[in-house]
């Protein structure tokens, strides 16, 4: 008897397993009714479940680099904004409008040279005069009344005389005299004593009816007229002056550097100037690289291109290291 409800028991079991497998298959096969299963049990969805499930797993253990390795890199996704530029508004400027181009300014044309009085001058003196117009720039002319000439050489027909000249109502360059003087020694002395070349204009500022010699102890200097001349930054001490008790040696090189005049060419010449000579006159070029006055008759202009005028005496120094000769006349003529 008891065997038999055991063998009951088991056939029943049997029967609840066959059963159970029989309804799972079923179920497994049918997705109508895994739809009606999911609708019927809440929050039951396949996403729901995976959830819970991941949310069920224990955490992952903790890894650490074993000494000597770097630990694996670990991406963490970022939010970056995208950053907007935003520019100025452009800054409008005004052009003015833009004017035709004129032509340069120009400067003005010089007269030529004045000509010749040859009326009772030498064949020499006009030789001298044609020289003084070869030597003189065209556009000082207008501005220069009297011309005097200073041979400097050591010998020759010119040789240490002063010839002067002056220009007539007419514009024509006319002669007046010729006299002996004295220039530089052209040794080395104090200093090397020579006496420049080109061409000069008279300080205004400084004519010296007594004046006294710095250099060479306070020897006599009377009716001195300097050159408006700087050399090296510095005002030179070259002058016209008398050369008063050294009379004998006019005609020769015997001066310091300046030019000696007979005692009374000195005081006419010196009261004649200052009378008579006075008004515009162009300032001569400075070379700023050497700190000296331009002696080739280079002007200094404004920005319109014309010679910067000053008060002076219309007075024109030309001084020549030039002999002079029948060879020139007879070329000039």
């Amino acid at each position: 008897m008891v065997r038999v409800r055991e063998f009951a028991a088991v056939a029943s079991v049997a029967m609840l397993a066959m059963s159970a497998a029989y309804w799972t298959q079923r179920f497994e096969s049918n997705s109508a009714l895994q739809a009606a299963v999911a609708k019927w049990i809440p929050n039951f969805s396949q996403e729901t479940m995976e959830a819970k499930a991941d949310a069920a797993k224990p955490a992952a253990p903790l890894q650490l680099a074993s000494a000597g390795q770097p630990p694996a890199p670990v991406t963490i996704p970022i939010h970056v904004a995208k950053a907007r530029l935003v520019l100025p508004p452009p800054k409008l400027v005004p052009v003015a409008p833009r004017l035709a181009e004129g032509p340069a300014p120009q400067r003005p044309v010089a007269p030529p040279p004045p000509a010749v009085e040859t009326d009772g001058a030498s064949a020499n003196a006009v030789a001298v005069a044609e020289r003084v117009r070869q030597s003189v720039p065209a556009e000082l002319f207008p501005y220069f009344d009297t011309y005097l000439y200073v041979s400097k050489a050591a010998s020759g027909p010119w040789a240490q005389h002063m010839f002067v000249f002056h220009k007539t109502d007419a514009g024509r360059l006319a002669f007046e005299e010729t006299f002996p003087v004295s220039t530089g020694r052209e040794r080395s002395e104090k200093y090397f004593t020579s006496t420049p070349t080109g061409l000069f204009e008279l300080d205004p500022q400084r004519f010296d009816a007594h004046h006294r010699s710095h250099r060479w102890n306070g020897a006599p200097m009377p009716w001195a007229m300097f050159l408006n001349y700087t050399i090296h930054n510095r005002l030179t001490g070259v002058a016209l002056h008398s050369g008063v008790g050294h009379v004998p040696l006019l005609g020769q090189r015997a001066s310091g550097g300046c030019v000696r005049m007979p005692p009374e060419k000195a005081e006419e010449y010196f009261h004649r100037f200052q009378a008579s000579e006075h008004g515009e006159v162009p300032v001569f070029a400075f070379d700023s690289a050497n700190g000296t006055t331009r002696t080739d008759g280079m002007l200094q202009r404004d920005m319109a291109g014309k010679p910067v005028l000053t008060e002076g005496y219309r007075v024109l120094l030309i001084i020549q290291d030039y002999p002079g000769g029948p060879a020139t006349v007879a070329v000039l003529s």
